[in-house]
């Protein structure tokens, strides 16, 4: 009896832990405490204690240059310690291998395991941790109107974007080759092709990109009247916002390396878009003022000239009554004047000795037989 209820309680012990354990890994990896999850385009920094370990990512059909595995071929140039490599068809280094299990860091038994759950290990927690670092970007989202406005996005992060993602970069007070001050809005499209050199290089990579950004959007702006900036195409300016991935403001082909943002901080800018150009600070509340001013000129105008035009058609209308009907059109272009005028509320209308009377005059009625 005792080993049949001993036998009950393990087997009930069993099923307990395979019903309970996925969730529980689960709760393990949303805490970053043993294991941790890495979403699709995103790579993590493992510490051993305060001292950077290894990476782990998700990134279909790229891998990281592991020092640790040599992945590079033979006959390839040097590759950089993290960089993030395309292995997949057509890729330009000779990787043989296209199936992103191969470079999947989760290998053997336990590895199917943490794969089945969605898992990565991170290690023992008193001596292993998720980097966790400030971040800030700005982003462009729909308000409350339809309209794109801008958010700023402070937050404590433990992941770094390796796929593309889009940043939004605000320069103020730029100003144009007239003195004006104008505020610009461009879309960066940034991929992070190297974790290491972003996370660890001593410099916030994306407070790099932008100060890159917004120089080279004030170069272009100083460089052209307010009227001619807001007609111009800048494609120009998108082609020279991407060569800041090879050489940045102040270096040249004969600047030591590392140059450019790819070399020194392991992103590339892949797109650049001018969304909007405005001006700014008291200039564009003076010019949004002066242009109500004009725009309700312009209305006031319209409408006096369709009034204008409507009263004409209206005594034309009259005056061919009147010289078809003489006495009889006088009392009903009359009758009309009076229903027109006393639309609207407290009109009151004094109707005194034949106004339109002398209208006959005017067209001879009296003389006509």
């Amino acid at each position: 009896m005792f080993y049949l209820v001993l036998g009950v309680v393990v087997l009930v012990s069993i099923v307990t832990m395979i019903v309970v354990f996925p969730f529980f890994i689960q709760k393990l990896a949303k805490s970053n405490l043993f294991f941790t999850t890495v979403k699709e385009g995103t790579a993590k920094a493992i510490m051993r204690g305060k001292s950077f370990e290894r990476f782990i990512m998700s990134f279909a059909g790229y891998h990281l240059n592991d020092p640790s595995k040599k992945s590079t071929p033979s006959y390839c140039v040097e590759i950089p310690d993290w960089q993030v490599e395309y292995h997949g068809k057509e890729n330009t280094k000779g990787y043989a291998e296209e199936n992103d299990a191969r470079y999947d860091e989760r290998q053997g038994w336990h590895g199917e395991v943490l794969k089945h759950f969605g898992v990565y290990w991170i290690g023992w927690p008193w001596s292993h941790n998720i980097w966790v670092y400030a971040f800030e970007w700005n982003e462009t989202m729909a308000g409350e109107d339809g309209k794109e406005v801008l958010k700023i996005r402070p937050e404590a992060t433990d992941f770094i974007y390796v796929a593309d993602f889009t940043y939004a970069i605000k320069t103020d007070g730029a100003e144009t080759k007239d003195r004006l001050p104008t505020d610009e809005l461009t879309l960066v499209t940034v991929a992070v092709r190297n974790p290491y050199r972003a996370l660890f290089s001593g410099e916030d990579w994306i407070r790099r990109v932008t100060s890159a950004v917004n120089r080279r959007v004030k170069e272009y702006v100083g460089g052209m009247d307010f009227s001619k900036l807001i007609t111009e195409d800048t494609s120009k300016l998108s082609a020279q916002i991407v060569l800041l991935s090879e050489c940045l403001p102040g270096e040249s082909k004969k600047t030591d390396p590392p140059r450019g943002l790819k070399a020194r901080y392991g992103v590339v800018i892949r797109t650049a878009d001018l969304q909007t150009i405005e001006l700014s600070g008291d200039i564009k509340k003076e010019n949004q003022e002066q242009t109500a001013k004009e725009y309700a000129a312009r209305q006031e105008a319209k409408t006096i000239v369709l009034k204008g035009e409507a009263e004409s058609e209206a005594l034309a209308k009259r005056l061919a009554v009147i010289k078809e009907h003489g006495e009889v059109g006088i009392m009903l272009a009359g009758f009309d004047a009076i229903q027109q005028a006393s639309k609207g509320p407290g009109n009151t209308i004094i109707w005194a000795n034949d106004p339109l009377g002398a209208v006959a005059g005017i067209l001879n009625i009296k003389g006509q037989k």
